[in-house]
Formats: C-alpha cells, structure tokens, sequence
C-alpha cells in the first residue's frame, strides 16, 4: 500500500476508540486518523463510550476488553452489535469471551496494521 492510498483506505469512516492504556489509545488514535477515519475518542471506559456514541453513532468502533478500574466491555460489544456498529475486539489476554458474531475480528495484541486495516475494511462491507 503507498502512502497515500494508506492516507484514504479508512476515509470517512467514523471509528469510537475504547482503550485503557493511554500509548495504545494514541497510536491507535494517529494511525485512523492518518489513514483518513474521523476517530472518537479514545475513551478508556464504557461509560465514555455510550456517552460519546449517543452524541454521534460511529459506523465502527474498536474496543478493549479489559477497561479502567476492572470494567469489562463485553456489555459495551453487545450494546455496539445491537446498534449496528461494527466492532473490533482488541485484547492482551489469550482468553476472550466475546460472543459469536458480536465483533468483526478480535485481535490479539500487539497486533499489525495490517490486521487492523483488514478488520476495519471487513466492518465496512458485513
């Protein structure tokens, strides 16, 4: 992929960002957003989450399992799944149990861009 083909492979995509740790949340964050997507977020809790979702739906989210304070986001999947919202599922753990169907992909971290692209140009055509 050229630079600027990278530039516009997620151009006008909104993505939520749903990320604890604050390195991973700002890559994440630059990454979309060089790659042309209109990113909310990041938020590192699943209350954020619904708030910044009732203020403008996202037509794809990228979420954390493991959230600040111990909150999980498997309710937050749901609710995205129930919306129409396409979700990402990104983990450190080996163990998720994210429900068939709820997310798009679940990647294992450290993941490639690559990866991400993928699931991300998946959650624009299922």
């Amino acid at each position: 992929m050229t630079s600027s083909d990278a530039h516009e492979a997620l151009k006008g995509l909104r993505v939520l960002i749903v990320e604890d740790a604050w390195q991973v949340a700002t890559g994440l964050k630059q990454l979309l957003e060089g790659m042309g997507a209109d990113v909310a977020g990041p938020v590192a809790t699943s209350a954020d989450a619904e708030r910044l979702i009732s203020q403008r739906v996202p037509d794809a989210a990228v979420v954390d399992i493991h959230l600040l304070k111990g909150d999980k986001s498997y309710g937050l999947i749901d609710q995205l799944h129930d919306r129409g919202i396409r979700t990402v599922v990104i983990t450190g753990y080996s163990d998720v149990s994210v429900k068939p169907g709820k997310a798009v992909a679940v990647l294992q971290k450290p993941f490639s861009e690559e990866l991400l692209l993928a699931a991300l140009h998946r959650s624009r055509t299922e």
